[in-house]
């Protein structure tokens, strides 16, 4: 069997390693497709994410590094990142 490659994005996995105890983060998780987003919502909490907001696809939420860690290792996950910044439409 191959091993799973990371789904934890660089910039989160290097915070991970580099954050002090008690630290807090946003982040994005991805699922796969077919995943119960009510149940993946769930899940995180029971790890220990904060969780902010859910949908079909993926729940926004705070965590720690140790958090962080565990929720790379769930299999359903396939990515974490952290959010985007979004930019004006405007000129100017």
């Amino acid at each position: 069997m191959e091993p799973r490659r990371g789904v934890v994005a660089p910039e989160l996995e290097r915070w991970r390693r580099n954050a002090e105890e008690g630290e807090r983060r946003s982040a994005v998780v991805r699922f796969r497709a077919g995943t119960d987003p009510r149940g993946a919502a769930d899940r995180l909490a029971e790890i220990g994410m904060e969780v902010v907001s859910g949908g079909p696809g993926s729940v926004i939420g705070n965590v720690t590094p140790e958090v962080l860690r565990l929720i790379g290792q769930e299999t359903w996950v396939q990515a974490v990142e952290g959010p985007r910044t979004l930019r004006s439409l405007r000129n100017g």
